[in-house]
């Protein structure tokens, strides 16, 4: 069982003999899942907050890259809902998706890189994916229609339209999920999404089409202001070549213009945050992020 703070308990176990999900506040419990879809065994991680849950549950953010991120958005929940003796805490919960192993968190980087890489991508238009990519039709159908109703039968959740949040491929999959699945999900968010992976092996849908729906929720997309420019300290001209060509910023700027003028309704916003790079951006994302879901309480 993996925690982060908080009882270790299974869920089983927290919700007690009497079944009542009072219990479960507060604390961060794990179980895992297998995805016939997918081939891929996930550790799927629940951070309930500090108070009892509304009667319709509590709302709930999906956090792609559960093994990694976990520990940021609850802390950023955690911490902005201590804002003084007159605020409650928040009453969303974070469900964090990762890849279930042995040791520590979960398996080991490499094998995440590569379950990320086939789950995170979309199927191509033309051509043909990458060995080892182009999943993410399958991982949408095992959030949707497996974890989702197995998370509604374990927690006191409302899980009508979670939020989403996903950085760099994970970005890119939760703009996809916005594409295919609008009615699946409320807000979604895209952290420096890489978007550079459908220009590069899909050109001849790119730019891309994007459709409008009537479901669709509000989308927030950003990058950090250092992200497609050289790095001369680390002197690896191949790589600065790589983060200009890549355009991160551009793109998800780009992206963001043309879903806000064909889907009006979706409440698109675009944020830069100017001094961050691909991986600094998570601190002040998970921050901007945490003040768009946490509810007046």
């Amino acid at each position: 069982m993996v925690l982060t703070s908080g009882a270790i308990l299974s869920p089983a176990a927290a919700m007690g003999d009497t079944g009542e999900s009072e219990v479960l506040q507060g604390t961060t419990t794990a179980f895992t899942q297998h995805s016939a879809a997918t081939g891929q065994e996930y550790l799927i991680q629940v951070a309930l907050p500090q108070v009892a849950p509304p009667q319709e549950g509590y709302p709930v953010l999906l956090v792609l890259d559960g093994n990694r991120h976990l520990d940021l958005f609850t802390a950023a929940r955690d911490i902005l809902g201590r804002r003084g003796f007159d605020k409650a805490p928040s009453d969303l919960a974070i469900v964090a998706v990762g890849y279930a192993g042995s040791g520590g968190r979960g398996p080991d980087r490499a094998f995440i890189s590569k379950a990320r890489f086939k789950d995170f991508t979309p199927p191509l238009t033309t051509g043909t994916a990458p060995e080892g990519t182009g999943g993410g039709e399958d991982f949408l159908a095992y959030l949707t229609q497996v974890l989702l109703p197995e998370l509604t039968s374990r927690y006191p959740l409302d899980l009508e339209r979670p939020a989403l949040v996903g950085h760099s491929l994970g970005g890119l999959f939760a703009l996809h999920a916005q594409q295919k699945a609008p009615e699946a999900f409320g807000a979604i968010f895209a952290i420096s999404p890489s978007l550079w992976w459908r220009q590069e092996n899909d050109p001849a849908s790119w730019p891309l089409r994007l459709a409008c729906s009537e479901a669709a929720g509000p989308v927030y997309i950003a990058a950090g202001g250092r992200e497609q420019s050289p790095q001369p300290r680390r002197q690896d001209p191949e790589r600065d070549r790589l983060r200009v060509q890549r355009a991160m910023i551009d793109n998800a700027h780009e992206h963001a213009r043309q879903l806000r003028e064909h889907c009006p309704q979706a409440a698109v916003q675009w944020r830069l945050f100017e001094g961050e790079d691909h991986g600094s951006v998570m601190w002040p994302a998970a921050r901007s992020v945490m003040e768009r879901l946490m509810r007046p309480r």
